[in-house]
C-alpha cells in the first residue's frame, strides 16, 4: 500500500539524489505554470481578435490585481514554510494543524482584498493614466476578477498546502482541468455563443474565474474530505496567536515584497501606458511570450523551496546548501536555452496573438532586449526559494524592493523620458533589474546565514507523531 499521510514524501525530499528529487518535485509544477500561463495566452488570443483596447485591459488589469493578491499570499507563503519544516522534523500533527489555520487565515484575508479591490480598482485604474480606449473595458475586467477572489484564493491555498507537504502532482492534474475550461468558456464568453450573448472583455473575465473556481472548490472538498493526511474541519480554521505572531515574523517581509512589488509593477504599467496602446500590447503580448520560460523559474523556485524547507527542519544544513547550489546551475542552463529560442523566433511569435505591424515591432524590440536577463533572473527566484523554505525573507525583501523600484523603476524614468529613450529604457531597464537582483541573490546565498529553522518546539523524530497516526484519504 502506498502511503498517503503528510509524512509520505518526507524520506525521498531529505534523501534522495538532489538533482532527480528537484526534477521530479518541479516538473509537475511546471506543467501546472505552463496551464496557468495558458489563462493569460489564451485571453490574449481570443482578445487580440478585437483589437488593440480589448487585448490592452487585462495587461493594465492584473499587476494591480497582484497588488491586492500580494498582502495575502506572503502570508501564506509563511505558512507553508511552517508545513514543510515540522514534516522535515517529522511532526505530522503540527503540519496539520498549520494547514488548517493557513486556510482560516487566508479565506479572512481574502474576503478583505476581495472587498477592498472590488471598490477602490476603478478608481486606481483612473489614477494611473489607463488611457480612455482601454479604461472602460478594465473596469469591466477587473471588477469581475475581485467578485470571484475568495474561491479562487482558496484554490491557491491547497495548491501551497499539498506542494509544502512534497504533492506536485494533484495541483498539475486540477490545473490542466482547469485550462481545459477556460478554453472552452474563454470564446463562447467573449463572442456570444450557444444563444449567449458577447461579453468581450467581461466574458474573459468571467471564463478565468468560472475555470479558477473550480481549483478552490475542488481542493475545499478534498482537505474537508481528508487528503494526504490533513484533514481540516470548521473548528481547525481557527487561527492561534502564537501562530498568527510566527506568521507575521515571517510572512510580513514576504507580504511587503509582494505588495511593493505588485505596487511597482502597477507603477510600470503606468509608465507603459504613457506611450500608448500599441506599446501595451506589445509589452502584454512580450511579457506572455517570456512567461513560458517562467514556467520552469517557478517550478523549479517551489521544488527548491520544498526541499530547503523539510531539509532544514530536519538539520540537513549541507543538504539544503547542496541542493540550492545545483538548483541554481540548472535553472541558469535551461533559460538561457529558453532565452535564445525565444529571441530567434521573437518576429513570428508576438504574430501569433495580433495582426498590427507597430505592436508585432515593438514586441520583437522588447524581447531582444530583456531575454538575455532571463539567466539571471532564474538565479533570483531560486534566492526567493531559499527565503521562503528557510524563513529568513528580510534579505531578499531587500534585494526584491532595490530590483524593482531602484533599477527598474528609476531607470526607467532616466532612460526612457529624462534621457529621450523612450519605450527602449523601459526595457533595457527591465533587463538591468534582474542582472542585478540575480547577482545580489547569489551573495546572499552564499553567504549561508539562512541555514537554520524558525519552527519551535519541534519534539525529538522518536516522539513525534508519525504518518500513520493521522487520517488520510484511503
Amino acid at each position: 500500500m502506498v502511503e498517503k499521510g503528510a509524512l509520505a514524501f518526507r524520506e525521498r525530499i531529505l534523501h534522495g539524489d538532489p538533482v532527480r528529487t528537484t526534477v521530479w518535485l518541479a516538473w509537475p509544477i511546471i506543467v501546472a505554470n505552463l496551464v496557468n500561463i495558458s489563462y493569460n495566452i489564451i485571453d490574449t488570443f481570443w482578445l487580440g481578435r478585437l483589437g488593440r483596447a480589448s487585448l490592452s485591459a487585462p495587461v493594465v488589469s492584473w499587476p494591480l490585481i497582484m497588488f491586492f493578491h500580494a498582502i495575502g499570499m506572503g502570508f501564506s507563503f509563511a505558512g507553508v514554510t511552517f508545513i514543510s519544516q515540522y514534516v522535515g522534523a517529522s511532526d505530522a500533527r503540527m503540519a496539520r494543524k498549520s494547514a488548517g489555520m493557513l486556510v482560516g487565515f487566508s479565506l479572512l484575508l481574502s474576503l478583505i482584498i476581495a472587498t477592498t479591490g472590488y471598490t477602490t480598482a476603478p478608481y486606481i485604474l483612473r489614477a494611473i493614466g489607463v488611457p480612455n480606449d482601454v479604461l472602460p473595458k478594465a473596469i469591466g475586467y477587473i471588477t469581475i476578477i475581485f467578485a470571484g477572489e475568495p474561491i479562487v484564493y482558496l484554490g491557491f491555498v491547497f495548491n501551497a498546502i499539498v506542494q509544502g507537504l512534497g504533492d506536485t502532482k494533484t495541483p498539475t492534474y486540477l490545473g490542466i482541468i482547469s485550462s481545459i475550461m477556460n478554453l472552452v468558456l474563454d470564446p463562447i464568453m467573449i463572442f456570444g455563443w450557444f444563444g449567449i450573448p458577447p461579453l468581450g472583455v467581461e466574458g474573459a473575465a468571467i471564463a478565468t474565474i468560472s475555470s479558477r473556481a473550480f481549483v478552490g472548490f475542488t481542493g475545499t472538498y478534498l482537505l474537508a474530505r481528508g487528503f494526504r493526511g490533513i484533514k481540516i474541519g470548521l473548528k481547525d480554521l481557527v487561527f492561534e496567536g502564537w501562530w498568527v505572531r510566527k506568521v507575521i515574523k515571517v510572512g510580513g517581509p514576504m507580504a511587503v515584497q509582494q505588495s511593493a512589488n505588485s505596487l511597482g509593477f502597477v507603477v510600470m504599467t503606468s509608465i507603459v501606458s504613457s506611450f500608448g496602446s500599441a506599446v501595451i500590447a506589445a509589452y502584454g503580448i512580450a511579457v506572455r511570450i517570456v512567461d513560458l520560460t517562467q514556467a520552469f523559474t517557478w517550478g523549479f523556485m517551489r521544488a527548491t523551496s520544498i526541499m530547503v524547507g523539510q531539509n532544514i527542519g530536519a538539520r540537513n544544513y549541507g543538504r539544503a546548501e547542496e541542493i540550492t547550489k545545483k538548483n541554481m546551475l540548472m535553472l541558469a542552463s535551461l533559460l538561457t536555452l529558453g532565452g535564445l529560442l525565444i529571441i530567434l523566433f521573437r518576429q513570428p511569435l508576438p504574430a501569433f496573438f495580433i495582426n498590427d505591424p507597430l505592436v508585432i515591432r515593438e514586441a520583437a524590440l522588447l524581447i531582444f532586449v530583456f531575454t538575455p536577463s532571463l539567466p539571471f533572473f532564474g538565479i533570483y527566484f531560486i534566492g526567493n526559494a531559499v527565503a521562503r523554505g528557510s524563513g529568513h525573507t528580510v534579505p531578499v525583501m531587500i534585494i526584491s524592493i532595490v530590483r524593482l523600484w531602484v533599477i527598474r523603476i528609476g531607470f526607467s524614468y532616466l532612460l526612457a523620458f529624462l534621457l529621450g529613450w523612450g519605450p527602449l529604457g523601459v526595457w533595457v531597464s527591465m533587463s538591468l533589474s534582474n542582472i542585478g537582483a540575480g547577482l545580489a541573490a547569489y551573495a546572499w546565498v552564499k553567504l549561508g546565514n539562512w541555514k537554520k529553522p524558525v519552527i519551535e518546539h519541534v519534539r525529538p523524530p522518536s516522539l513525534a507523531t508519525t504518518a500513520e497516526e493521522i487520517p488520510t484519504n484511503e
